[in-house]
């Protein structure tokens, strides 16, 4: 991560060639940490990035992706023009009529009872997804609206509901710099969150003890004072023995028990008797002791069941030992790209109004009525998946449902059998190939919104050039077929939308979408007074069958065909050699595992499950355990027949 230069002001910087490039303060589009820099534009054209010393994230420093971001919206293939698709091809057309056409056969859907579904994404702003939930359940009147990215991050704030009453952690990533321990729950944050991870590496040069906790090693693990090993796909199984071992200390928060009442007493009871590895104690006991320690769950592959009760358990972990809502003990759940967390606040869920409203709230529906001018639908959606294969038409904002969708080639099946779809993007991408509208919207380097950050701050995105050709702004888009679709909605800039916003959502949290500085709204209360409704008891793990091999899932997101990554030359280099290195894909196995196989590297295997089987190239991987096989996420689709739809499955490996 490098700090360089940074401006602590706005001010006109030379570019090349002497000119003057102007600065524009705005937000990071890649991951959830939500870093502030400024873009540099010089004639209409992003040249360059800045860091800024003054932000509260980011303090002067970026990581490759942060110090690249000007380079897709500059060089990328861009959508410029609306199109229409008639006989097979595409054709350009204006705006009113792709607006007519995409609103008419929306309707006419509606009319039919035929099912719709709507997909927002990490990629838009809160203004954008906001009107994207507005169409889904008040225009379209139906429930199917989400993310591709939700079914991974969703079960977490479920599980943090079941212990705090609220959606969300506390604290944010600064708070790690701070800590006495730090408990990671591991993906791979060096990699998906660089700027969690340098707040990690900082305290622990501090002498922080850091815990780690996973399957597969990773740089972090190498830091880690303590590296627990998890069975694949299983971390849970390593949280509810920390739980438990924490417990046991007896150093427990005496205001947490006194309100937790019988409910402790029943967790309590559910915990008694559980064996505990002296690992997990050593952990458990550093956890409880310290003054100020963190837990951060990263990005995770599993069973939705796992990653909620996963959630649970370390947010039980936090409360019981009075760390929950103590200052300089964060609690973070990492989404896995930048704008899924302020998705989901603001309804892109199939289990939610805007403001995590319960779909029963009757209030909440009461008030959105009075905003959108019609009741919401109420009923539980499909998530992103199952959308796909029962909608017979889509809205789709920002998003390849065949890239982000771990189960990318049923999506883009499901897409090509669809009487219409609607796709609204900045970028030529896969779904360009299956759409029957294609609506241009302006990147994030056109755009102005908000996006919301792992912490819960809002942060401000700021347009520092004007979109290409034809294209406009998303929220504007959205707004003119709102119009459209009725009743009739009006918006002047994306500042009316995030009024809109802040008169949507229950009353607790409309202060945030309303006091909106430069650097963005931190949320309030959520550190302190933090609500318990139970500690309650924790389930046991699923015993699962011994296998001589589980293969598992290296990610939930695959960058490299993220079109601010594949756009950017900087950026794509590793992605595109690896594709063409092995465009069927490959497995990591230990060194063990090769010699027991009686393979080299680069040499065939075959894995097999009840679900099917494939044949990839095997490569060693120094540090992994000997019965698991790690599948690049990004390759996934080779390997899809032997995972049997599954991130984690139990599999024979065989020479091929």
């Amino acid at each position: 991560m490098r700090r360089a230069h940074a401006i602590r002001g706005r001010r006109r910087v030379t570019g090349r060639e002497g000119k003057a490039v102007d600065p524009v303060l705005t937000t990071c589009p890649f991951c959830p940490c939500g870093c502030g820099f400024y873009l540099l534009a010089r004639e209409g054209r992003t040249e360059g990035v800045i860091p800024s010393a003054s932000d509260p994230v980011s303090r002067g420093r970026l990581c490759a992706r942060g110090w690249a971001s000007h380079e897709a919206p500059a060089w990328g293939e861009r959508l410029t023009e609306p199109l229409l698709r008639h006989d097979g091809r595409m054709r350009p057309v204006s705006w009113e009529t792709a607006l007519d056409a995409a609103a008419g056969s929306l309707a006419a859907m509606r009319r039919a009872g035929r099912t719709i579904g709507v997909l927002g994404s990490a990629r838009a702003t809160n203004e954008e997804n906001y009107l994207a939930v507005r169409m889904a359940r008040g225009a379209l009147q139906t429930p199917h609206v989400g993310t591709c990215l939700s079914p991974a991050y969703q079960p977490l704030l479920d599980g943090l509901h079941d212990v705090t009453e609220r959606h969300a952690g506390s604290g944010g990533v600064a708070d790690l710099e701070g800590c006495d321990v730090i408990v990671l729950v591991e993906g791979d944050v060096a990699v998906t969150h660089p700027q969690v991870a340098g707040a990690i590496v900082r305290a622990r040069k501090a002498g922080c003890r850091l815990v780690t906790i996973g399957a597969v090693a990773s740089q972090m693990t190498r830091l880690a004072t303590l590296a627990i090993a998890a069975p694949p796909g299983r971390e849970r199984a390593v949280t509810f023995e920390l739980a438990a071992a924490a417990l046991a200390t007896g150093r427990l928060d005496t205001a947490t028990i006194v309100a937790a009442g019988e409910t402790f007493d029943e967790l309590r009871r559910s915990l008694a008797g559980v064996e505990v590895s002296k690992a997990v104690a050593r952990a458990a006991g550093w956890y409880a002791q310290a003054q100020r320690a963190g837990i951060v769950v990263a990005p995770l592959v599993g069973d939705a069941t796992d990653l909620r009760r996963l959630a649970g358990d370390v947010a039980t972990l936090a409360a019981a030992t009075g760390h929950l809502d103590r200052d300089g003990s964060p609690l973070l759940m990492l989404p896995a790209r930048g704008n899924l967390r302020g998705a989901c606040e603001v309804g892109a869920s199939s289990a939610f109004l805007p403001g995590f409203a319960p779909l029963s709230d009757e209030k909440a529906a009461s008030r959105l009525e009075g905003v959108w001018g019609v009741p919401p639908a109420r009923e539980t959606g499909l998530d992103a998946t199952a959308m796909l294969s029962a909608a017979r038409g889509a809205v789709i904002v920002a998003e390849d449902p065949s890239v982000v969708l771990p189960a990318g080639a049923l999506a883009r099946e499901a897409l090509g059998r669809m009487e219409c779809v609607v796709l609204l993007d900045a970028f030529a991408t896969g779904a360009l190939e299956l759409a029957t509208v294609v609506l241009p919207i302006a990147s994030f380097a056109e755009n102005d919104g908000t996006v919301t950050g792992l912490d819960g701050r809002l942060r401000r995105v700021r347009a520092a050039v004007g979109p290409p050709g034809m294209a406009r702004p998303g929220w504007a888009v959205l707004g003119a077929m709102l119009g459209r679709l009725g009743p009739a909605a009006e918006y002047e800039s994306a500042e009316g939308v995030r009024r809109e916003i802040a008169r949507a959502v229950p009353p607790d949290a409309a202060p945030r979408w309303r006091e909106l500085d430069q650097v963005g709204v931190a949320p309030k209360g959520e550190r302190n007074g933090l609500r318990r409704r139970s500690l309650g008891p924790l389930t046991p793990c699923e015993p699962v069958e011994p296998a001589p091999f589980v293969a598992l899932w290296n990610g939930v997101f695959d960058w490299g065909r993220d079109p601010l990554v594949r756009y950017s030359p900087t950026l794509c280099r590793e992605s595109v050699a690896q594709r063409k290195l092995f465009p069927g894909g490959f497995v990591e196995l230990s060194k063990e595992a090769m010699e027991r196989l009686g393979v080299r590297q680069g040499w065939p295997v075959r894995l097999k499950s009840a679900g099917g089987e494939a044949v990839a190239p095997a490569l060693m991987r120094a540090d992994l355990a000997a019965g698991v096989v790690v599948v690049p996420f990004a390759l996934r689709d080779g390997l899809a027949p032997a995972m049997g739809g599954r991130s984690v499955a139990s599999v024979a490996v065989e020479r091929a």
